[in-house]
């Protein structure tokens, strides 16, 4: 039989060719690392992996490790630190296998993969709590800038390390370890949206001539607040706040004239016979799918109903939907929930059809093309879009772009009542969470390199290299950033049901939600979809008790795992970290309920019965 040839197979062998030849690379660098190396003139190589391969950030890095590396004391030890981009559609397998094998680089962005999470943060990672409380040397008088203020140059100088972080160091403090394993040296700020200031302007003013019209056309007299039959419908009222906008120079203050302006550019991309221009560059990325940051205000207004879990200041994914099944605590016919329901079904019309097949890349792409009039995302996409947008080949197709906070109803407009307000972004932590391998032959250079990016001076000027936000008190932002600058009014974050992570209930939630949001199936059939899979013993509502109890068992039991480890390494082989750490984990021991605290709430809400067993 003749076996046809495919131009795909190109692809695949081209690909996997560069996966080999890179972790070959990687392979061989990082079996020297611990040692002199003869073909680097003798340097010993502190190896850096991470999976940030936005526009600038890789830039922004390499300077910090230039000027790192060309630090006396470096150069004289000859300590030479690299770094290396690697995809996170790969990272997650990348890491698994050099961890396990003991090739994993000195230093690691935290996250992304399940092996490293939970007490196997431990068994990787290597514990900071000991540095945490000392002083950074790299934030000495001498160091910071003379321009700084000097009381702040002097708290700098004498706080301990963690307390010079925007966060307090929280976004490398493991709860669950009861210690610090990451070092983050960024901040990605709140979810923003941008938008193309030449359609905003060009819809504004196709708005105001459809108002002035004798007979405003269908689709504007749709948009206008009413209430027919009980129900209301439109968005915002005919008044004079609507019209002082759009004599402005402003993107949507309003989610009314949000909702206003994305139908807006539908009739606009119509009469104009631009195709393909869209409202709302979304996809299936949750940074642009604005209806989720909605969704979970929609949500709020139900959870002080609902129990904190035991160890935690959040509301658990069990509670949520045990209040549901179990305790009759909230339901689906809620106006409130079914309002965020409808919302999403509302908005999700105004991104490109077939949006849940796009990805993060696709999205951006169409936005920077000029092909969607807005698009919401993080800081950390901030770079890329405002560079492609202003730096088109053809400078008549170069747009303006204004990044703004998502919009919420004024006075009037439609969803009033349920979209009360944000959640505050007060506890908002930094990113980028760098840690040290465990096994790393380097601890003590990979130690003083996190040290030197945060420090004051040099993480000020990294970020503002790579156009992110600092992670540094007293690290000014670059000026493009400000407006991810984090809103502290609002509603306390955690203040929200959360269904999305309760095993498998999460995820048939999501899918039924996407079929309802797309017309596929009614909201009651959705009900009943979500219904009919929790009765299921197997898999349903009480394999979720089952597992949720046997989780916080088995997080028992390698917490213990972990404090014999510990308690081996402080004893017989003397290792005074280890003996502190120890104290940490029989701390983390002694205050795990081994799942306790999800018993107790099933039988809050099945008195009488006896609790799962599988």
């Amino acid at each position: 039989m003749k076996v046809k040839f495919k131009l795909s197979y190109i692809s695949i062998v081209i690909l996997v060719g560069a996966y080999l030849f890179s972790a070959g690379r990687f392979f061989v660098i990082s079996t020297g690392s611990g040692a002199e190396n003869p073909e680097d003139g003798g340097k010993r190589k502190v190896l850096i992996a991470h999976w940030q391969l936005e526009p600038g950030f890789r830039d922004g890095l390499q300077w910090a490790i230039d000027e790192y590396n060309n630090l006396p004391h470096v150069r004289a030890a000859g300590v030479e630190v690299e770094q290396t981009g690697i995809t996170e559609k790969v990272y997650a397998q990348f890491m698994n296998v050099h961890l396990i094998s003991g090739t994993a680089p000195d230093i690691a962005a935290k996250g992304m993969t399940n092996l490293i999470k939970g007490n196997a943060i431990a068994k990787f990672f290597a514990a900071l709590g000991t540095y945490v409380n000392e002083p950074n040397p790299y934030n000495n008088i001498h160091n910071l800038s003379p321009e700084l203020d000097p009381a702040m140059a002097e708290y700098l100088a004498e706080a301990p390390w963690k307390d010079t972080f925007i966060d307090g160091m929280q976004s490398g403090y493991d709860e669950q370890l009861d210690d610090y394993y990451a070092v983050p040296i960024s901040s990605f700020g709140s979810m923003r949206m941008f938008y193309n200031m030449t359609v905003v302007r060009d819809v504004k003013q196709f708005v105001s001539d459809a108002i002035a019209s004798a007979d405003q056309p269908q689709w504007l007299q749709d948009c206008w607040i009413r209430t027919v039959d009980g129900k209301t419908l439109g968005y915002l009222p005919e008044n004079q706040r609507l019209m002082d906008w759009l004599s402005s120079d402003e993107p949507p203050e309003t989610l009314g004239q949000l909702m206003l302006f994305c139908e807006a550019v539908e009739e606009f991309a119509i009469e104009t016979g631009q195709d393909s221009l869209v409202p709302v560059s979304g996809s299936k990325y949750p940074s642009t799918d604005l209806t989720l940051y909605y969704e979970r205000v929609f949500f709020s207004h139900f959870a002080d109903r609902l129990d904190l879990s035991p160890s935690s200041t959040s509301i658990s994914p069990l509670a949520t939907v045990g209040g549901w099944v179990d305790g009759d605590v909230w339901d689906f016919n809620e106006p409130e929930i079914f309002e965020a329901f409808e919302f999403g079904k509302v908005f999700t019309q105004f991104y490109p059809v077939g949006y849940v097949g796009l990805d993060r890349e696709q999205a951006q792409r169409r936005f920077v093309l000029g092909n969607a009039a807005a698009i919401s995302t993080g800081a950390w996409d901030a770079t890329g879009i405002l560079f492609g947008a202003s730096n088109r080949d053809n400078p008549e197709d170069r747009f303006e772009v204004v990044i703004r906070p998502a919009p919420f109803p004024a006075e009037g407009e439609r969803w009033e009542d349920t979209l009360p307000s944000r959640f505050t972004a007060a506890d908002a932590s930094a990113g980028v969470p760098l840690a040290i391998n465990k096994a790393s032959k380097n601890f003590e250079w990979a130690l003083d390199f996190l040290k030197f990016v945060s420090s004051q001076p040099i993480n000020e000027e990294m970020n503002y290299r790579t156009g992110w936000l600092p992670a540094a008190v007293g690290a000014e932002a670059i000026e493009v950033m400000r407006p991810f600058t984090p809103i502290v009014e609002g509603r306390p974050s955690y203040w929200s049901m959360n269904m999305k992570a309760a095993g498998g209930f999460g995820t048939i939630f999501s899918g039924q939600r996407k079929l309802y949001l797309a017309g596929q199936i009614s909201y009651e059939e959705f009900i009943k979809r979500m219904e009919d899979f929790l009765a299921i013993p197997e898999v349903g509502m009480k394999r979720i008790w089952y597992r949720s109890h046997q989780q916080s068992a088995d997080t028992m039991r390698g917490n213990d795992r972990n404090l014999s480890v510990e308690d081996f390494e402080a004893y017989f082989l003397d290792d005074e970290q280890a003996s502190k750490r120890t104290a940490s984990v029989l701390f983390q021991s002694l205050t795990n309920d081994e799942g306790i605290g999800s018993k107790l709430l099933w039988h809050t809400f099945n008195p009488g019965e006896e609790f799962p067993q599988f």
